[in-house]
């Protein structure tokens, strides 16, 4: 049952009065109450191109999809997927998200979706278990180097079948690492100031937990680190777009898009068999390619 409408708008400001206001997901809590308002911030857009990509690539019911959501700030792309029926784990690691996304799922009754909080480095099949979907949406440029790596390779051994991936690339090959034997591209990028308290870390709500720099991989890195972690094939989504919500964000130095990777069996050529002995080539960086 859900919460009456004053009910709502009381708890709903005990909980900005003490955690600050929504930052960027808008939800109908009943009638005419929103977390933020009546209007439409950059996350909603995202969230249909979000929605259609899993309708079209994993093509089963929502009812019977498992989603991880991974650092889900204030918990809107979980709870659209628990509204239409899928069970939803959802991890952040900072309490005043948590607590805004767990006021949520009361008020709309999401019994399939399970809040934690926790770092997402700690993620594990024997943790959380295997998911259909995973989302990784605004979390990944958060990583430094190595961790960067390793999460993603967490992330594929959880996934079963896609991660959609939304995150920052480095249009410059600036800095190398080298992780099991292979190099990976990128830049670094500032988090938090070298001398940033744990209060100052934890009040930055869209900033690292507590790492001062992270790496923000090249495209061509980002989809070998993808390749080289199991996922057998990997898209970048341009529609449904999001054009004037990407427009806004530009940076000179980085770029942004939604990429996909799909967890899948490597598909042998029966044509033509001497193919399949051909190695499967690293995308190399641009810098290389205009050598």
């Amino acid at each position: 049952m859900h919460m009456e409408i004053e009910a709502i708008a009381q708890r709903k400001r005990e909980i900005t009065d003490k955690f600050g206001e929504w930052t960027n997901h808008n939800i109908r809590l009943d009638d005419d109450i929103y977390t933020i308002g009546q209007q439409i911030t950059g996350a909603e857009v995202k969230l249909r191109r979000i929605l259609q990509a899993i309708a079209d690539i994993v093509d089963r019911p929502f009812e019977k999809l498992r989603v991880l959501d991974l650092a889900c700030l204030e918990g809107l792309y979980g709870i659209e997927l628990a509204l239409h029926g899928a069970e939803v784990v959802a991890i952040e690691g900072r309490e005043a998200n948590i607590e805004k996304a767990r006021f949520v799922k009361d008020v709309l009754s999401l019994h399939n979706l399970q809040l934690v909080q926790d770092d997402v480095r700690n993620l594990s099949r024997e943790k959380y278990g295997c998911f259909d979907v995973v989302l990784c949406i605004g979390i990944f440029y958060h990583l430094d180097a190595p961790d960067v790596f390793s999460f993603l390779e967490q992330i594929a051994d959880v996934c079963q079948k896609l991660v959609i991936l939304d995150t920052h690339v480095s249009m410059s090959a600036e800095k190398c690492y080298i992780y099991k034997e292979q190099k990976y591209w990128g830049c670094s990028y500032v988090e938090h100031k070298d001398n940033s308290t744990a209060e100052e870390k934890n009040k930055s709500l869209w900033a690292s937990l507590e790492n001062l720099t992270s790496f923000w991989l090249t495209r061509a890195s980002l989809y070998n680190l993808l390749s080289e972690s199991g996922f057998t094939s990997v898209y970048e989504c341009h529609n449904p777009a999001v054009i004037k919500y990407e427009i806004m964000r530009q940076r000179k130095e980085a770029d942004r898009n939604t990429f996909l990777g799909i967890k899948g069996k490597r598909k042998n050529i029966i044509s033509s068999p001497i193919a399949n002995k051909i190695a499967q080539e690293r995308w190399p960086e641009k810098e290389e390619l205009e050598l």
